[in-house]
């Protein structure tokens, strides 16, 4: 197996491992719930202190969460997938474009995975956060990011037979998870403090990528009928 490959390896399993303990922090901030309900007359002060201090880092995790599902899966993710379109053989042919690919793929999916992990913490610690809509389909793409870094992992030899299947299912499956990374994003905004301003920020970041990938389809539909 190669270098990089054992890397990303040990790279999902180490978000993995993360989410485990995302989860055991969530039965701790429970317990603490339970015990707060045996408090007498005397801690009300304290407890009206802790709860907007609770509140405000509960409202800054959430702005994390949605800071960093932006720029690991909806940013990162869609342009490894515009350089492995665009610069793997024309029109703008890269010697590097896998290594460029993989290190998109890689980052997107760490920032994502951990942005997701915050999510889902702030989903169980909260009744206000619990978005099924949006909290489904999260561990959706939780789990097709994951089998896609597996994939790249895994993927079988150039002169394997079934390396042409392989391609197919891992770019359909990631233009898919795109798709619903993208729809999911606009559904979290949805239920944001300030949601107007969150979106205009997307939707920008959006137009500049579909740009892109629109000159650049151009030019791989122009070059070649220039050079004949």
């Amino acid at each position: 197996m190669s270098s990089h490959r054992l890397l990303i390896l040990c790279l999902i399993l180490c978000v993995q491992n993360y989410s485990c303990n995302e989860g055991s922090l969530v039965t701790a901030v429970r317990r603490s719930n339970d015990l707060r309900g045996s408090e007498n007359a005397e801690t009300t002060n304290l407890r009206s202190w802790n709860g907007q201090t609770a509140l405000h880092r509960r409202l800054h995790l959430g702005n994390t969460h949605g800071v960093l599902n932006i720029i690991g899966w909806g940013t990162l993710l869609p342009i490894g997938a515009i350089v492995a379109r665009s610069f793997r053989k024309s029109p703008l042919k890269c010697d590097e474009w896998y290594n460029l690919h993989v290190v998109c793929q890689t980052l997107g999916y760490i920032i994502g995975s951990v942005g997701w992990s915050i999510g889902m913490w702030l989903g169980n610690s909260s009744k206000q956060y619990s978005l099924r809509a949006h909290r489904i389909l999260g561990i959706i793409i939780f789990t097709s990011s994951t089998a896609q870094m597996f994939a790249l992992c895994l993927q079988p030899k150039k002169e394997n037979e079934r390396r042409r299947w392989w391609k197919i299912c891992h770019k359909i499956l990631g233009y898919l998870l795109i798709s619903m990374i993208v729809a999911n994003i606009f559904q979290g905004i949805g239920h944001k403090d300030h949601a107007e301003k969150w979106k205009w920020i997307y939707v920008g970041i959006l137009s500049v990528l579909s740009f892109c990938a629109l000159v650049l389809e151009i030019f791989r539909f122009v070059m070649p009928r220039i050079h004949r």
